[in-house]
């Protein structure tokens, strides 16, 4: 069956609401089967530094992505050297002949068509699709009859419904915290986490940026650069999946606000494969010359497993790593082990997943283990191995004992965090409504939430007993209150929300939990409904003091 399949290839830097909405009218108007976003490495019409690293516009690009129905294609980065739209078209079309591909482009890009590398090659393989709000397309009319008329009938217009967003105007909006509502939240949250685009970074130290900096440079002059595109890849994702760990699990920062653990994570991933220069051939020699230990014979016949021994030898007397965790997670990254830390759980997992694999694995697709992997760490790390498992056994080829008793532990560890939740549920049905509005209040202010306020309604309506009340100043915060609210409540009493209501990205999000209402506004939005005005018969409480002592009792 041949597959109609729809290409909007961009730098994305960042990827924003506008093209999330062409892929989406994409998908619907051309009939397709699949949709693919695809980031390009540096463009040939840009310089080298001009543009965002790769690593972080690969990972917006997966933040962003809403579902199942649109997909971020890497294959570009599997070239060295310049990337041109007809190479790419020329060897998905050599690799899936049977396929009938779309290539999307903007209204500036028709006009520029002709001056595109070989534009011939491109329009023999693909129909192009050119995307043109309705207002416009009167007047690009003319425009399309004659590129039509200079390469067979390969074009076609996209009626769009939105107004085209400026990447370079976002980018300053996003430094200055204003107009971000075009940026998915966990995207956003992203930027922030790294200091993107003026930003001041939460999750990062700027002693580990320059750490990360040092061994980048260092590593760019031994590793190809595919090998140091995926060891970025490991160190960001690592990070994020240490992040997410830290909140959902109650974790305490250091004194500056930072967790030690998400810099090693880091680090870790960045190192994880810092033998790879080494020829497979010569493992064996090096851990023996280097007395480093080979465990069993498999390793030994399979040389290729004894890079992370002789990684974590190499950031330990060349890097000058000291940290155990960090050499630990170097050390366990490729065939894992049974008691691994959080941390190693990390850099294991986002070796399988970072943001530049291409590989198709058979349970779950590489998307679904990072979004995974900002739920749950556990889950994530067992997807992985999972999928490493199959992908050996469908190769007639021997599954590390590792391995194999990492599986049998995570899948021991998902039983009993199920029993866990159950139980939790089970055991604390006793709380009242108050202390579940209590307890979102001290999640809102964890998160600098402003003006809060707390309404008991109980008396006036059937709706539920409490309203909590907060605003953010922008998406991240507004995302990070949510997060922390689901996060604290269920932590608390194992409670999730009945329903939640509005996007992330909207100015408002509500969460019911029958016995209370939380809302969650943005400044402006709060504003414009005016709930408290809305529900001035109930009583607004006061929470003097419970931010204070918040784990007393209540």
């Amino acid at each position: 069956m041949v597959k109609k399949v729809g290409i909007l290839g961009g730098t994305f830097d960042p990827i924003h609401d506008g093209h999330i909405r062409i892929a989406q009218e994409a998908r619907i108007q051309l009939n397709l089967d699949m949709m693919w976003i695809m980031p390009a490495p540096v463009p040939p019409h840009k310089q080298p530094g001009s543009v965002t690293d790769d690593v972080h516009r690969l990972m917006m690009t997966d933040l962003s992505i809403p579902d199942e129905s649109i997909e971020m294609n890497v294959m570009e980065f599997a070239r060295e050297g310049k990337s041109y739209t007809s190479d790419t078209l020329t060897a998905l079309a050599k690799e899936h002949p049977d396929g009938e591909y779309y290539y999307i482009m903007g209204e500036d890009s028709l006009r520029d068509f002709p001056k595109w590398h070989e534009p011939e090659t491109i329009a023999s393989i693909a129909k192009i699709a050119v995307a043109v709000r309705e207002e416009n397309r009167e007047r690009f009319e003319e425009l399309l009859s004659e590129r039509n008329r200079q390469y067979k009938d390969a074009f076609l217009p996209l009626a769009l419904s939105y107004q085209p967003v400026s990447s370079t105007m976002l980018r300053e909006s996003i430094k200055e915290g204003v107009n971000t509502d075009l940026i998915s939240p966990r995207a956003l949250s992203y930027i922030h986490h790294f200091g993107l685009y003026g930003t001041t970074a939460t999750a990062i130290r700027p002693e580990t940026q320059s750490l990360y900096e040092e061994f980048r440079g260092k590593l760019s002059k031994i590793l190809s650069p595919h090998r140091l595109r995926h060891c970025t890849g490991v160190a960001h994702l690592a990070a994020e999946f240490m992040l997410s760990f830290e909140e959902y699990t109650g974790g305490t920062p250091s004194a500056d606000g930072f967790f030690d653990s998400v810099q090693k994570a880091m680090i870790a991933g960045l190192l994880h494969d810092c033998a790879k220069y080494i020829p497979e051939s010569e493992f064996v020699s090096f851990c023996e010359k280097n007395d480093i230990p080979i465990e069993d014979e498999l390793s030994r016949n399979a040389p290729e497993l004894l890079h992370a021994a002789a990684g974590r030898y190499l950031a330990e007397t060349v890097y000058g790593i000291k940290d155990s965790v960090i050499l630990g997670a170097i050390e366990k990254h490729c065939t894992g082990d049974v008691g691994m830390n959080p941390v190693e759980l990390a850099v294991y997992t986002a070796d399988y997943c970072e943001p530049f694999r291409d590989h198709r694995p058979l349970s779950h697709s590489l998307h679904e283990i990072r979004m995974a992997g900002y739920e749950n760490l556990y889950t994530a790390a067992r997807f992985a191995t999972e999928c490493t498992l199959q992908f050996l056994e469908y190769n007639h080829w021997e599954a590390h004992p590792k391995m194999v008793q990492l599986m049998e532990e995570l899948n021991q560890k998902t039983e009993e965090m199920k029993i866990e939740k159950a139980e939790r549920k089970y055991s604390m049905s006793d709380y009242t409504s108050k202390d579940l509005a209590k307890t979102a209040y001290i999640a809102l202010d964890n998160k600098k939430a402003f003006d809060i306020r707390v309404i008991e309604i109980d008396k006036v309506s059937t709706i539920a007993d409490y309203f909590v009340i907060a605003d953010g100043n922008n998406a991240s915060q507004v995302e990070a209150m949510v997060d922390e609210v689901q996060m604290l409540i269920y932590k608390k009493y194992g409670v999730e929300p009945k329903r939640v209501e509005g996007a992330r990205n909207c100015g408002w999000i509500l969460m019911d939990y029958g016995d209370i209402v939380v809302h969650v506004f943005s400044s402006q939005d709060r504003l414009f409904y005016d709930l408290e005005r809305v529900w001035r018969d109930g009583t607004t409480m006061d929470t003097t003091g419970w931010a204070d002592n918040g784990s007393d009792e209540q």
